[in-house]
């Protein structure tokens, strides 16, 4: 389906420009004949339908040439996380039952340390323009003949909190979460998506690839997302929109020195707070859209249209799919009341089949018909989501259940704080306190916290422990791993120890 798709825009396309590469230029034509030769290519090499094939490539045309032309011969492509360890490859190529490996040479070596069965089926390229070159002797072959619902991805989530799961997705997930936000978002042919994220991720692949191929639009792709950079090189390209995730945004905002004149009409992903929202919409003049999704639900359930935005929402539900907030017994909450979210198709194929090899973990996670997401929301009256974080990053304090995106999202308002996570850490008295690790902006002061969250927090909700950093660990997708923040050593601050008045101590009680 996606190289019928592939094949239908080259034909309307022609000579219009699909990819934009640092000095290079492809046009939608050029990448069909790259593609139907590199799938001749591979199946030389004894790739063919039905197969899991690796895909080792940082962002470049490479990346999009292997990945269309595995779906081209019917094979399933697994992208393989550029900076995953030795183990971690070990345990995906055993765990997806991979036959063949391609991409990067550069990358060639650290793959079959991890799996050197995979040495005589390897197939890399120094670069795209090798392959290019090694396309160009193959007579182009049909595309395999597809269905829908066959499967087209195998995505492997970050594992911030847990070990990576294989989420299962078909063509048709694929295919409709790029149709819906172009609709969401009123793309056409003329737009032009900036593409930063590396590749093997669900956000670029879904909001921009798969946009692209709906739409008729071009892409310009980045190596790599560079703060300092970035409009420039929306400007250069002259993007009319790019994509996010985590904290894409605060970077922009807190590295980026002039505004260059773009003609950025929109930025979509997820992770903007409504402060952020304001910041990025008026000190850097771009419209934003936020949505709600995951992995498993083909990218997004959830986004705030072009003629519907709110501020601090994630949107309204998209038309392919069902949301609702649910309690603990499973039963539907109404508009204003905090919950998990769950999620159903209502047309099939738009959520994922389901995590390969763990048809226990499946099962667990759609229960009465729901895909719970493990994610906390509400509604509001109109239909616009608001997102809670996640359910189990529920800090529970004596009795007490701490939000901490709630925190976050107050702390971000302190005009010393540059970034901020919260998370809980172990204590035998409370079963959990609040740690707050903060990059500050210059002159910050620790003491002004607690004055500042005063009318902002409840103090069963305040932070005991604070900790300063320069960054925050993040993963190449712009994930904070927060399993790396939950140590108090001695360079974290205790917030007991800096109330010197007894009312102060009076009050902490509360706390106790």
């Amino acid at each position: 389906m996606l190289a019928e798709r592939l094949r239908e825009q080259a034909a309307a396309q022609g000579d219009r420009s699909f990819l934009l590469f640092e000095d290079t230029t492809i046009s939608w034509r050029t990448v069909e004949d790259v593609v139907a030769r590199t799938a001749a290519l591979l199946r030389a090499r004894g790739v063919g339908r039905g197969d899991r094939v690796l895909l080792a490539a940082e962002n470049s045309p490479t990346f999009l040439y292997l990945w269309f032309a595995l779906r081209w011969l019917g094979a399933t492509c697994v992208p393989l996380h550029t900076a995953a360890t030795t183990t971690a490859i070990t345990r995906m190529v055993d765990d997806a039952g991979l036959s063949h490996v391609v991409g990067d040479a550069a990358l060639l070596d650290r793959v079959l340390k991890a799996a050197p069965r995979l040495a005589d089926r390897a197939v890399m390229f120094g670069d795209h323009e090798e392959l290019e070159r090694a396309a160009r002797a193959c007579e182009p072959v049909e595309p395999a003949r597809t269905s829908r619902y066959d499967e087209c991805n195998i995505l492997y989530t970050s594992g911030t909190t847990g070990p990576p799961k294989g989420v299962v997705l078909s063509n048709e997930s694929m295919l409709a979460g790029g149709r819906e936000l172009v609709a969401a978002l009123e793309i056409t042919r003329d737009d032009r998506i900036l593409l930063a994220l590396p590749l093997f991720h669900t956000n670029p692949q879904v909001y921009g690839i798969m946009s692209a191929l709906d739409s008729g639009c071009s892409i310009a792709l980045l190596r790599e997302f560079v703060p300092r950079e970035f409009l420039a090189e929306a400007v250069r390209y002259d993007a009319t929109g790019f994509t996010y995730v985590g904290t894409v945004l605060s970077l922009l905002t807190a590295k980026t020195e002039v505004v260059p004149d773009h003609s950025l009409r929109f930025c979509v992903g997820g992770g903007a707070p409504e402060r952020l929202w304001r910041e990025v919409e008026e000190r850097l003049h771009v419209p934003v859209h936020e949505l709600y999704g995951m992995t498993e639900t083909g990218g997004w359930v959830t986004a705030t249209r072009t003629r519907d935005r709110r501020p601090g929402t994630c949107g309204m539900v998209r038309p392919d799919m069902e949301c609702v907030i649910l309690d603990s017994d499973d039963v539907i909450l109404p508009a204003g009341e905090m919950g998990q979210i769950a999620v159903r198709p209502s047309s099939p194929g738009v959520l994922f089949d389901g995590y390969h090899g763990r048809p226990d973990l499946t099962m667990a996670r759609y229960t009465n018909a729901w895909f719970h997401t493990g994610d906390l929301g509400r509604f509001d009256e109109d239909g616009f989501l608001y997102f809670h974080g996640r359910a189990d990053d529920i800090i529970r304090r004596a009795g007490e259940n701490i939000s901490p995106t709630g925190i976050e999202f107050e702390l971000s308002r302190h005009p010393g704080i540059a970034e901020v996570a919260v998370v809980g850490v172990d204590d035998e008295t409370m079963g959990q306190e609040v740690k707050v690790v903060i990059v500050p902006h210059a002159g910050f002061e620790v003491g002004t916290l607690l004055s500042f969250l005063e009318d902002r927090l409840p103090r069963f909700a305040w932070p005991r422990y604070v900790e300063l950093r320069t960054e925050l660990p993040k993963t190449p997708t712009q994930k904070i791993r927060v399993g790396e923040l939950r140590g108090v050593g001695d360079d974290v601050v205790d917030l007991r120890e800096l109330r010197p008045t007894t009312e102060q101590k009076a009050n902490a009680c509360e706390l106790d």
